[in-house]
């Protein structure tokens, strides 16, 4: 494949769940942020009644980092050099991310309350475009904005871009032998071992290593991208007795929670709950793929500013802001993949060359 097939038409794939549950996970983030935004003295459904155990964030973000680690691996199996994969995933990430940093610079221009001058909002709203640009040195704020919310933030949600861009890097290591299928699997195998050590006996120590990212965080999330990305090692096609896998894993997470125990144990059961239930289909998997597509990526970008814009102009109770922000990011996700994100990926076999 060469070049020249960057103008070909995409592939279409299979209808499956994992449309839905990335949207689902979305909107699992959205309900946590709605109530830490607010200010309110309360946290989400989950979070109450876990006694403020572990909140629906928690499962949000973690299976969506399950499925980046099982679908980006499946990339690089598929990438003919590691120029094609890594083109692959900037593709994916930069544009939206750009065009919701523009965005959010004019927000913040429109709202903006001078204290100084215009002259340091400049200087900040550069900086703040440009650091966030790098996935690794966030800049959370730009003063003058949102300075009377309970949350100064512009887009907190940024916090994990960094850390999944990582994950990809990380994951080209095996690009020499993503073919020794027995070899990937040890290797994966002894690191997620390391990662999950570290998050039950040195969570302390690993934060105080100098990073450019959380390294505790980094062993947190890893596990989850790193089984994700094992898991995609399996021919779920040929696998027996995966319902019942499926139902002890759904057993082992009840249990965890109810006796609540490290929640870092979960990622020996939500892994396989979410990448089993999304590779199955249903009837509304199939209308999702193909009215709605893919706006999960999108909806989770915009979520965040689109909250904070409404508490700043409207103070609205917890129920309002979810429901407002919903609707608003769910138009927004979605107008991001149609316009913007799935007329980029045309492009996305710009350095398919080479043997695969």
């Amino acid at each position: 494949m060469t070049g020249n097939t960057k103008n070909a038409i995409l592939p279409t794939r299979a209808a499956n769940n994992f449309d839905i549950i990335r949207i689902l996970f979305a909107w699992l983030v959205i309900i946590s942020h709605a109530y830490i935004l607010s200010g309110s003295k309360q946290c989400d459904w989950l979070c109450e009644a876990t006694n403020h155990y572990i909140n629906f964030s928690y499962f949000g973000v973690k299976g969506f980092i399950t499925i980046s680690g099982f679908l980006i691996f499946k990339s690089l199996k598929r990438a003919p050099n590691p120029i094609d994969y890594l083109w692959k995933r900037i593709i994916r990430i930069y544009p939206g991310l750009i065009t919701v940093l523009g965005l959010s610079i004019l927000m913040a221009y429109l709202i903006y309350i001078p204290d100084n001058s215009f002259f340091k909002f400049k200087t900040e709203a550069l900086n703040y475009f440009f650091n966030n640009l790098t996935l690794y040195k966030n800049q959370w704020r730009i003063h003058g904005v949102f300075d009377n919310n309970s949350n100064t933030a512009i887009n907190g949600s940024l916090w994990t871009m960094g850390f999944e861009f990582f994950f990809y890097l990380v994951l080209l290591l095996l690009f020499p032998i993503r073919k020794f299928k027995k070899i990937v699997i040890v290797v994966l195998f002894i690191a997620i071992m390391v990662l999950l050590y570290g998050n039950l006996m040195l969570t302390n120590e690993l934060k105080l290593i100098p990073f450019e990212l959380r390294v505790d965080l980094v062993f947190e999330l890893g596990v989850f991208f790193l089984i994700g990305a094992l898991l995609g090692n399996i021919n779920w096609e040929t696998l027996k007795y995966d319902h019942y896998i499926f139902y002890a894993a759904c057993a082992l997470l009840l249990i965890t929670v109810l006796c609540k125990l490290n929640p870092i144990w979960l990622c020996l059961c939500w892994p396989f709950i979410v990448l089993y239930v999304g590779q199955k289909s249903s009837i509304f998997a199939g209308w999702i793929h193909k009215n709605i597509e893919d706006p999960s990526f999108g909806i989770y970008l915009y979520a965040f500013p689109v909250q904070q814009l409404i508490i700043h102009f409207y103070k609205p109770s917890v129920f309002v802001l979810l429901w407002s922000s919903t609707i608003i990011s769910f138009i927004l996700g979605i107008a991001s993949w149609k316009l913007l994100e799935k007329r980029i990926l045309k492009w996305k076999n710009l350095f398919a060359f080479g043997s695969k």
